[in-house]
């Protein structure tokens, strides 16, 4: 159905889309909470930080099912004072877990998230009404619109939705998470954060539907805050001698998810843009690249920022405030799809190879890789790809059928490689950079 068609069924027998239906209903809901300040009340009925987790606990509930096997929970922490946390205050990130369908893949993680904590003009005053309608009541719509979604299409890897708080206060309750994840030794495959994903509006006020923003590190966060200074010097030593700058982890889960979402028909299209995050901003996807997990984060490709961290108050006739109305909706159902695009694509497909080496032990114009299975019987081979190293894509690929060592007639010093896995459905995992050894 065309989008005029779709306008004029909507016109004519009243019908709309359930989707946005859906997640017009959580933003509404979460903005009507008054504020969700990490700070706020946490004891009252209808208003604040406690009655918003409540609301999103109980929704998980009522989306889960018996059959699904979802555990739905809690992660909770006192944090210590700091500068936007000066009195104690308990931190309560709110998940549902849904188990991955196969036994081996199951220990594979996924996360997707949202931030429900909100915040004014002033981080301090938690009682100022902040509705943060998207700033993010949009990204955990969306997780709560993905968790309605694998319920019914469990993956065989496992999935967590996650609503973060103290995010406005310096990223605290996604920090505790991600070190959760480091300390446990998660097979934390890779994390998505949604941070503003509602507003479609540009510069020219007219709204831009057709594409939203990934950020994703190039030089690993976890090297560069690595405390082990020899470690750290040797680990960036070994980057820059081989130009790997743009080939983290969480890079090669940006490309990924420009190659699910940016297919043929796609009505929004996903643009890389090659940084962790905006200029002097974050999100919650920043600790976990600080524990050395593939991290990105999803966003609005326009912030309008008197809708962001503002008092809602009119002032010399211009608005102020992130109020619901200021949500496009047909937009975040547009982003919820190209987060299910994605999820689905890395959830169903295969695990990555292992252990991947480039081996420069010899002067030679060759190129030989190395790399181990991946435990399951899903994987039947592997493609190598390449490109140049000035391009930001993989350019070329090759596939190579089920053995672990290859040796190609290209030269390793005009080219950058990588290694990614491949099951009997043709579905591909992301791309590993190799490592190199001699």
């Amino acid at each position: 159905m065309s989008p005029l068609s779709a306008i004029l069924l909507t016109l004519v027998c009243g019908q709309t889309d359930p989707v946005q239906e859906r997640l017009k209903a959580d933003v509404q809901k979460l903005a009507s909470f008054g504020t969700r300040h990490t700070l706020s009340d946490a004891d009252h009925e209808t208003r604040g930080i406690g009655a918003a987790r409540r609301w999103i606990k109980a929704e998980f509930w009522k989306i889960a099912t018996p059959k699904s096997r979802t555990t739905v929970s809690t992660f909770e922490f006192l944090p210590p004072r700091s500068p936007r946390v000066p009195q104690p205050e308990q931190i309560v990130n709110v998940y549902a877990l849904l188990p991955g369908t196969d036994p081996v893949e199951t220990e594979r993680i996924y996360v997707v998230s949202g931030h429900y904590d909100s915040r004014a003009l002033d981080v301090l005053k938690p009682d100022t009404d902040a509705p943060g309608a998207n700033d993010d009541a949009s990204g955990v719509a969306v997780v709560l619109e993905l968790f309605r979604h694998y319920v019914k299409h469990p993956a065989p890897a496992t999935l967590m939705f996650l609503a973060f708080a103290g995010e406005e206060q310096g990223l605290i309750g996604s920090r505790y998470v991600a070190k959760i994840a480091h300390d446990n030794d998660w097979n934390l495959a890779g994390m998505i954060t949604n941070d503003i994903v509602g507003n479609s509006i540009g510069r020219d006020g007219k709204p831009h539907r057709g594409e939203i923003r990934v950020f994703s590190e190039g030089i690993p966060r976890a090297l560069i805050i690595n405390k082990d200074e020899e470690a750290k010097t040797r680990g960036l030593r070994i980057l820059a001698s081989v130009g790997g700058e743009w080939d983290s982890p969480s890079r090669q889960l940006a490309r990924f998810v420009r190659s699910a979402v940016n297919r043929d028909g796609a009505r929004t299209r996903v643009r890389l843009v090659f940084r962790p995050d905006r200029f002097l901003r974050g999100g919650d996807h920043l600790p976990f690249n600080e524990f050395g997990f593939p991290a990105i984060r999803f966003t609005e490709p326009f912030e309008n920022f008197d809708r962001q961290h503002q008092d809602v108050r009119v002032e010399d006739g211009r608005e102020y405030g992130d109020l619901p109305a200021n949500v496009d909706y047909v937009y975040l159902a547009r982003v919820a799809e190209a987060n299910r695009k994605t999820l689905t694509a890395l959830a169903f497909g295969p695990p990555r190879p292992r252990d991947v080496v480039i081996d420069t032990k010899k002067l030679e114009n060759d190129t030989t890789l190395r790399w181990t299975a991946p435990p399951g019987k899903r994987v039947i081979g592997y493609d190598i790809v390449w490109r140049e190293t000035t391009d930001a894509f993989w350019q070329n690929s090759r596939h190579v059928g089920a053995v672990t060592e290859i040796t190609l007639q290209l030269s390793k010093d005009d080219f950058h490689f990588g290694v990614r896995s491949v099951d009997a459905e043709g579905r591909r995992s992301p791309v590993v950079f190799p490592k190199p050894v001699r």
